[in-house]
């Protein structure tokens, strides 16, 4: 392989469907960890192959498949040749179906970046993909409805979303008016939750808007770090694809039955009142006006535009609302509907806002944990804490905090944080973002040990969710979540 060049390498390449809806088009390649060392031409041959299988006789699940040769350039200078490969790959889309998330993920392998002088970038194909296609996902704005103000305060009528309101805030919120949102998002019933917001509509407690838009949202908080930050995004209509065509990424397992109840409700009530939130792997450029909101509320403000900043997003992960986009994408399934929305907030994951929160895990009534000893010793927490600090992320680390001691527990360098804690089951665990609470549950009997982990690092999780991977539950927490009854976003258009 030391002469490549005009020479085809078909087992370079992993061989890839193509859609022959327009709507899934590629539009460009991201380069991941910093690509930059050889340049190719992306050729697409007229000669169709069979419709139902390759050469080889490898099936396809498309109906239509064209072969694509990735042949190295005869003549290529790294740094000045992104922008070109990009350009190439635009044109070529623009002229053929587009390639399938599920079916090719890695354009090109270790053995050719390792021919092609870019040694470095090999052992981390497997982390981060060079050189993978995008998937592009589908964002509008949308005919938002809103509160017309005949209900009272808006402070009033909003609330948490659904899975960050327990029994006491419920029953608060109910109380505090009969028009607040909760009513929606955590009924008695689905039917009663329909029956109301359709008699909202009609009393003109809800109303909507003549023109669809966009909504700039800026949300200043305070997290359980006690650090003042400010995110911001936009929020858009969503098309609810499934996964496998990789516009929408997840990072987390769900519940099905908390995934049946989000899908019950959505059948009755037509509408979603919570956006969920999803992080774009480009910069959005979002940047609130000067004008005064249009509506603000609890920190959140929003401002009406025509179109979002950024109306091409690149792929797009969910931070938060797996349970409610997965009911979206099933209520369409199983009614043969075709392009179904939902409403979502997006963030860059390169916005100074964005933040991602450990979720500590304390266990109580387990004397096996209370006695283990299978860690370094530290003086004190603010020791281990300094020590947690300075470790490297490629490897899994956690504090365990116990009455009679503190240890620094590492564990295998393929396991996450979160994973090396998920070894010893669930039996008497308890979470919370706070680690002063984890603490405090531990010296105050109530739990006997504490294991306190790192916030995720948002291109970890981007990496893992490309790889297919799930991270358990509770293992990234995105403060703060967006407010529910602000918008209303109806399926119905």
């Amino acid at each position: 392989m030391s002469d490549l060049s005009r020479d085809e390498l078909e087992e370079a390449v992993e061989l890839v469907g193509i859609s022959t809806q327009r709507r899934r088009q590629r539009r460009r390649i991201s380069i991941l960890g910093g690509f930059d060392g050889s340049h190719l031409d992306l050729q697409l041959p007229a000669e169709a192959l069979d419709p139902t299988e390759n050469v080889n006789g490898v099936p396809f699940t498309e109906s239509l498949v064209e072969e694509i040769d990735v042949v190295p350039h005869s003549c290529f200078h790294s740094p000045a040749c992104v922008g070109q490969l990009q350009r190439e790959v635009g044109r070529a889309s623009a002229c053929a179906s587009p390639l399938l998330f599920r079916d090719g993920e890695h354009a090109l392998d270790g053995s050719v970046l390792g021919e092609f002088g870019d040694r470095r970038h090999v052992a981390s194909l497997w982390r981060k993909p060079v050189g993978t296609l995008a998937a592009m996902a589908d964002i509008k704005p949308f005919r938002a409805v809103r509160y017309s103000g005949a209900a009272g305060s808006l402070g009033d009528l909003v609330a948490p979303p659904y899975d960050a309101v327990d029994e006491a805030e419920r029953a608060e919120l109910y109380t505090r008016s009969a028009y607040n949102v909760v009513h929606l998002t955590l009924p008695e019933s689905a039917s009663e939750a329909g029956r109301l917001y359709r008699e909202w509509l009609a009393q003109d407690v809800l109303a909507r808007d003549d023109e669809p838009l966009a909504w700039l949202a800026a949300e200043r908080y305070i997290g359980p770090d006690g650090v003042a930050r400010e995110r911001r995004g936009v929020i858009v209509s969503l098309a609810a694809e499934p996964y496998e065509t990789g516009s929408v990424l997840p990072h987390e397992r769900t519940h099905p039955r908390i995934r049946e109840e989000r899908l019950r409700l959505l059948r009755a009530t037509r509408v979603q009142p919570e956006p969920i939130l999803v992080l774009d792997d480009m910069p959005i450029g979002v940047e609130p006006p000067t004008t005064p909101p249009a509506l603000e509320v609890d920190g959140t403000r929003l401002w009406p535009v025509p179109a979002p900043p950024s109306p091409d997003p690149g792929q797009l992960l969910i931070a938060d609302g797996h349970h409610r986009y997965e009911s979206a994408v099933e209520l369409a399934a199983e009614a043969g509907e075709s392009g179904t929305r939902i409403m979502a907030l997006v963030v860059s994951k390169d916005d100074a806002g964005l933040h991602v929160f450990p979720t500590h895990r304390a266990f109580a009534g387990r004397p096996d944990l209370e006695m283990l000893d299978e860690g370094e010793t530290c003086r004190d927490l603010d020791e281990a804490l300094l020590r947690l600090d300075q470790e490297p992320h490629e490897r899994p680390v956690v504090i365990a905090y116990r009455r009679r001691s503190i240890q620094l527990v590492r564990g295998r360098e393929s396991e996450l944080d979160v994973e090396l804690v998920d070894r010893y089951g669930t039996d008497g665990i308890t979470y919370t973002p706070r680690r002063d609470e984890a603490v405090a549950a531990v010296d105050g009997g109530a739990a006997d040990v504490a294991f306190l982990l790192r916030g995720q690092r948002v291109d970890d999780i981007f990496g893992i969710a490309r790889r297919g991977g799930r991270m358990p539950p509770k293992s990234t927490y995105f403060f703060p979540k967006p407010l529910s009854g602000l918008l209303f976003h109806p399926l119905d258009r």
